[in-house]
């Protein structure tokens, strides 16, 4: 087995019957409207990942994890004239992504299930691994061939399924999952300097906790640094790249992390570049490209590079007229109405979202979700609120279905606050979800609310009876863990619940329902969650 790195997180993975390519995002242009770019570039595989999909003799696959822009890459798919390749597809609900690859032409589309096998020749095969609940659409990827295994989560999170497909699929190899944050909180939120690098540290502590026990899961002969940071070239984000805190940590902070967290492990932490290639068998580079980026050089990188690529972000800007803004704005309510009319759950949002353009002072739409209306209104009076600021000319692109909504947010061009400072999940469903997805979140959102099974965790050497699966997204908290002897910490997002509370998590007010049991035999024979083994 060959893997070749061709950046952010794509492989291809080579045995010697087939070849993987997955989640190539070649395009110069970069994500979310340009505001994501690669780190490193790597717009010069371009060539090479295209040769392979029309030309190796082996027989070829093109995967493809999930939608986001930077996994899924139309720009450079367009460019392959020969379509004789087969694309694996996570079977999702919403079915956006198998449509698009209908009305691309290829050889053959495997929409697969979760879990579902597909075959290679000479043995092996590539297996699928799906998530789906609310905003979240993800999958991962097994690929087993010539006696090796590679594990590439990207952006999945099934770490609490980790333990099971193991014991289902034997031993892995190569392992690589996302350890950088790749959200808007809080980089688009109105913090203190001071709250913003806590808030950073907190989720960094947590995305590391989260890869550490994910390799102990694992235990694979190397862990391949993959899915880490974009980098931001607009001029207006530019100072993301350079903060001494934020949520974009690069590999040798993890790898820092990771030497002292697991200092008797045996993995081996590989930190590719695009273009290298290792080999399965000597776990030694075959290829290595010459351009490395460190910490020492990454200052003077990054401004080269957003030198180049200045002109994608003057090709952005143009001037607006006044009444296009009105009309936009007009749109953004209309938009907004129709969205809250297929909430069913708005009755349960308890403050009001406040939406404006930048251009626009004094005017806010304010969403109502529980008398369901959408009013244009002066100013703020509500003391709970959610804030979201944005220029006419980005959510023009949303409202021209040139970008989705979640897209838009990807794209960080946009200020919000909330006061409370309390996660809403409905609240942040209506923002990041299509028209067409909502009524479908509401659906999943109330099975997932029926599903009652519960189990019994140790914490603080008491026992406590909680539901088994989180309120959020339906994690198996059967592999969450335990820290400070009274948190409970969701193993998929780390939503940290207080079991001295009722189970009831800070951040938001949802609940795992826990109660405190009395020690009898019965119970005690009940299987735990794993203590913590490190504290933040």
């Amino acid at each position: 087995m060959r893997i070749t790195f061709i950046g952010h997180a794509g492989f291809v993975v080579e045995t010697s019957s087939a070849v993987v390519v997955m989640d190539p995002w070649l395009s110069p242009r970069g994500a979310f409207d340009s505001a994501w770019m690669q780190l490193p570039r790597n717009h010069h595989l371009a060539p090479q990942v295209r040769e392979l999909l029309e030309s190796s003799p082996k027989q070829r696959f093109l995967y493809i994890s999930h939608e986001h822009q930077d996994h899924f890459d139309p720009e450079f798919l367009e460019t392959l004239t020969k379509r004789d390749f087969s694309v694996l597809l996570p079977k999702f609900q919403r079915s956006a992504l198998r449509d698009m690859f209908q009305a691309y032409g290829c050889k053959r589309i495997i929409s697969c299930r979760d879990g579902q096998e597909i075959p290679v020749p000479g043995g092996g095969y590539i297996k699928l691994f799906l998530t789906e609940s609310g905003t979240n659409r993800d999958s991962g990827v097994l690929v087993r061939g010539d006696g090796q295994s590679f594990l590439n989560l990207n952006d999945c999170k099934i770490h609490d399924r980790l333990a099971r497909i193991l014991e289902a699929e034997g031993s892995i190899d190569f392992f690589s999952a996302q350890f950088s944050g790749a959200i808007w909180h809080p980089i688009c939120y109105d913090y203190s300097r001071e709250v913003y690098e806590e808030i950073s540290l907190k989720k960094r502590a947590s995305k590391f906790e989260a890869v550490a026990r994910a390799i102990q899961t694992v235990n694979p002969r190397a862990f391949l640094a993959a899915a880490g940071p974009a980098c931001f070239l607009d001029p207006a984000l530019f100072h993301l790249n350079l903060e001494k805190v934020n949520i974009f940590p690069r590999a040798p902070e993890l790898f820092a992390f990771l030497k002292e967290r697991l200092p008797h492990g045996s993995t081996r932490y590989l930190e590719p570049m695009p273009g290298d290639v290792l080999d399965g068998e000597s776990l030694e580079w075959a290829h290595q490209s010459p351009e490395r980026v460190t910490d020492e050089n990454l200052a003077d990188y990054l401004h080269a590079y957003a030198s180049d690529m200045a002109h994608l972000f003057r090709e952005r800007r143009r001037n607006i007229l006044w009444a296009e803004v009105e009309e936009i704005h007009g749109k953004l309510h209309t938009e907004l109405r129709r969205k809250l009319d297929r909430l069913e759950l708005h009755g349960r949002v308890g403050m009001p979202l406040y939406m404006g353009l930048n251009e626009l002072p004094g005017q806010w739409l304010r969403v109502d979700f529980r008398l369901r209306r959408v009013d244009l209104v002066p100013e703020i009076k509500d003391r709970s609120r959610y804030t979201m600021m944005v220029a006419a000319t980005d959510i023009a692109r949303v409202l021209e279905r040139k970008l989705t909504w979640e897209e838009l947010l990807l794209s960080f061009r946009h200020r919000m606050s909330r006061t409370p400072d309390v996660y809403e999940p409905i609240l942040h469903a209506f923002l990041g979800l299509e028209i067409e997805d909502v009524g479908v979140f509401c659906q999943d959102l109330v099975a997932a609310e029926a599903r009652r099974e519960r189990t019994v965790v140790t914490a603080g050497g008491k026992r406590y009876a909680i539901q088994r699966f989180c309120p959020h997204q339906g994690a198996d908290l059967t592999e969450a863990w335990i820290e400070g002897g009274r948190y409970l910490l969701c193993p998929r997002h780390r939503w940290q619940f207080d079991l001295q509370d009722g189970g009831r998590c800070a951040a938001n007010g949802l609940s795992i329902e826990a109660k405190c049991l009395p020690d009898t035999e019965r119970e005690r024979r009940q299987q735990p969650v794993r203590e913590a083994q490190t504290r933040f």
